[in-house]
């Protein structure tokens, strides 16, 4: 697993994520998403409040070399 800071292209190492249960199950729709279409794009979570994104977390799911 690796923890990014997408602006700074940095990695995070101490990261606290709190989701509410319609969030949670939100990340897990994607996630089965990703796990079994093989989709090869990135999904996204995000909140935004009227023209501005609030906060977004974007998921992808690399393959085993």
């Amino acid at each position: 697993m690796r923890i990014v800071d997408y602006e700074a292209g940095k990695s995070l190492n101490d990261v606290a994520l709190h989701l509410t249960r319609d969030e949670a199950e939100e990340l897990a729709l994607y996630l089965h998403r990703l796990l079994t279409e093989g989709q090869a794009q990135p999904v996204f979570l995000s909140e935004v409040s009227g023209v501005s994104l609030r906060r977004e977390l974007s998921i992808d799911v690399q393959q085993a070399v």
